[in-house]
């Protein structure tokens, strides 16, 4: 079994829980199923990198439909899961393609039916009993589906609602799945059969379990000292790219499981702009830099964010911006606990923004042209699975946080400041984030990431210590 399991790691994720791990999606699939009490067809990517747009091969590995991740560990495209409650037979069936040995002399092994040997070491590696040709996907569907009680069928779809309107994301791979579903059952004579599982699975599938948690903590301590180790180098760079190549790099040294997003590096008016991704400028050493970067260990995700002085030490009209964005981060960590709202923490976040600017900053005689209105972005967004996870259309905002949700910290600021001080006016474009990554536990939170440096005594520090 260790051989297999070693065999098949790229396309099969644990979690860390070693031969826990069938167990551990087995439960995931039976609450689901427990949850639903209807037939569900849940697909996974339908293909790799370079197989649809073949130029963007490059740089480009093979994520997994979230849902299939979580529900098996499966990192493979193309498959499907088919789970049914009412069944006498097998309640749970995994659709994977054909043994191909020469695509795998190419890409590597992969998961496959078409001899005996191929679906045992399926079963064995995923717990799954029942492996099938994923070309006899429909026919299977339409003999269960006739089979069923309740004439529905679940699925996932991306759903949510603004204002009044129902609004639907109708380009990924879950919609054109749903589509394909739909015209399945049609040719049954089932027309309006179709019944989205997204909200309860998105409730089970949230709060974290004790392995994420791990998990996650690794992933943080990595990006962690991807970052230190940036700052006790920030003297040789000269350009956004050779602090993004490094940081990168030190990150990647100690996970084989990818970044957690394309890293943002943006200096100086670069960081006014809140998706920045060029990332090939240079920067002088009077202006911020700010880095939002993070790794992935198993599944799970770092998204951190910081804010630095690229000569080293803050100015003083840096320290003083710096320093209100980081009392507001601070004031949304007090507040965050089960059962409060992610727009509670967002008022808490921009008040506190906006208070300290006239209370401080203008008071003090600073003036400034903010790039926003009131609130630049959500203070907050859910973590897990994806990094950015839950409802992508973010009603899930105004609904009550639950314990073992993992949530951003982030506030910011982006605009044009000047300011005198002791003779000498200081007038920059400065974007500012800090974030953190807080679980939600009954009375309050952790942060998951407070051993990666922010205070503005401690990035100082850093910077001024040269790496051997």
């Amino acid at each position: 079994m260790n051989k297999l399991k070693n065999t098949y790691s790229g396309i099969f994720r644990d979690g860390g829980v070693g031969r826990l791990a069938k167990k551990r999606y087995r439960v995931r699939r039976k609450r689901l199923i427990d949850k639903e009490n209807i037939l569900m067809a849940i697909t996974g990517v339908p293909y790799g990198p370079g197989q649809e747009t073949v130029w963007a091969y490059a740089h480009c590995p093979t994520y997994q439909e979230p849902a299939i991740m979580y529900l098996t560990g499966i990192n493979q495209a193309n498959v499907i899961l088919l789970l049914d409650p009412n069944s006498s037979e097998s309640d749970e069936i995994l659709f994977v393609s054909k043994k191909d040995l020469s695509k795998e002399f190419w890409d590597g092994i992969r998961f496959g039916v078409g001899d005996t040997k191929s679906i045992r070491e399926v079963q064995q590696v995923t717990g799954i009993k029942d492996i099938r040709d994923i070309d006899d996907f429909d026919e299977v569907l339409k003999g269960r589906f006739k089979k069923q009680r309740k004439k529905k069928l679940g699925t996932l779809w991306m759903e949510g609602t603004h204002g009044k309107k129902v609004v639907e994301i109708k380009t990924d791979h879950n919609w054109m799945f749903k589509k394909r579903l739909a015209r399945c059952l049609r040719s049954q004579g089932s027309s309006s059969s179709l019944s989205n599982i997204m909200k309860n699975h998105f409730k089970l599938r949230l709060p974290l379990d004790s392995y994420d948690v791990k998990n996650t903590l690794v992933a943080e301590r990595i990006t962690g000292k991807g970052f230190i180790e940036t700052l006790k180098n920030f003297n040789l760079f000269k350009s956004e790219y050779q602090v993004q190549g490094f940081l990168e790099g030190r990150m990647l040294e100690g996970s084989p499981y990818g970044l957690s997003f394309p890293s943002i590096i943006a200096s100086g008016h670069n960081a006014t702009v809140l998706h920045y991704m060029k990332n090939d400028d240079g920067f002088k050493k009077g202006e911020m830099v700010l880095m939002d970067f993070g790794v992935r260990w198993m599944t799970m995700h770092a998204d951190i964010s910081r804010t630095v002085p690229a000569s080293g030490k803050f100015n003083p009209m840096q320290k003083m911006l710096y320093g209100i964005v980081l009392k507001a981060q601070l004031a949304v960590q007090r507040i965050a606990r089960r059962g409060v709202t992610m727009n509670e923490l967002n008022d808490c976040c921009w008040d506190s923004v906006n208070r300290d600017l006239e209370k401080i900053f203008k008071s003090a005689g600073g003036k400034m042209k903010l790039r926003y209105k009131d609130r630049p972005h959500g203070v907050s967004h859910l973590m897990g699975e994806q990094e950015h996870d839950g409802d992508p259309f973010r009603n899930y905002l105004s609904e009550p946080m639950q314990e073992g949700w993992l949530i951003s910290n982030e506030p910011g600021l982006y605009g044009s400041f000047k300011i005198r001080f002791n003779g000498e006016i200081y007038d920059e474009e400065i974007g500012i984030r800090i974030e953190d990554n807080l679980l939600i536990t009954k009375t309050g939170c952790e942060n998951l990431s407070r051993l990666i440096p922010k205070t503005v005594r401690q990035i100082e520090k850093l910077m001024a210590t040269k790496s051997d």
